[in-house]
């Protein structure tokens, strides 16, 4: 009896190793490319306009803030520069003071 010889199917199978980093890597530069293009081209731009505001009863530096950016910046970073801005020590206002304000263009 012959010993039947194993076909080349099978020992070809055993020299194809998958390299996981390379397709890792691979697979990443679809997903970084898109990222890189989003931060690049921003599809909404917010244009802002340098206003004077007067205070009035009842107003507070976060709530002039909210007013002026909306959702679009970080109100503790607006209400510092709100308080740069007008050289506030702190953040104490009153009625009918005049504030320079970053806001958001109408």
């Amino acid at each position: 009896m012959q010993k039947q010889k194993k076909s080349s199917k099978c020992s070809k199978r055993k020299n194809f190793k998958i390299y996981w980093d390379r397709v890792a890597m691979v697979a990443m530069v679809p997903i970084l490319a898109v990222g890189l293009y989003s931060a690049t081209f921003p599809s909404n731009v917010v244009e802002f306009e340098e206003r004077e505001i007067i205070v009035q009863n009842g107003d507070t530096l976060w709530t002039i803030a909210k007013d002026a950016v909306g959702e679009t910046e970080d109100v503790r970073q607006t209400i510092r520069e709100i308080m740069t801005t007008n050289k506030l020590q702190d953040g104490t206002i009153h009625p009918g003071m005049t504030l320079r304000v970053r806001a958001i263009k109408e």
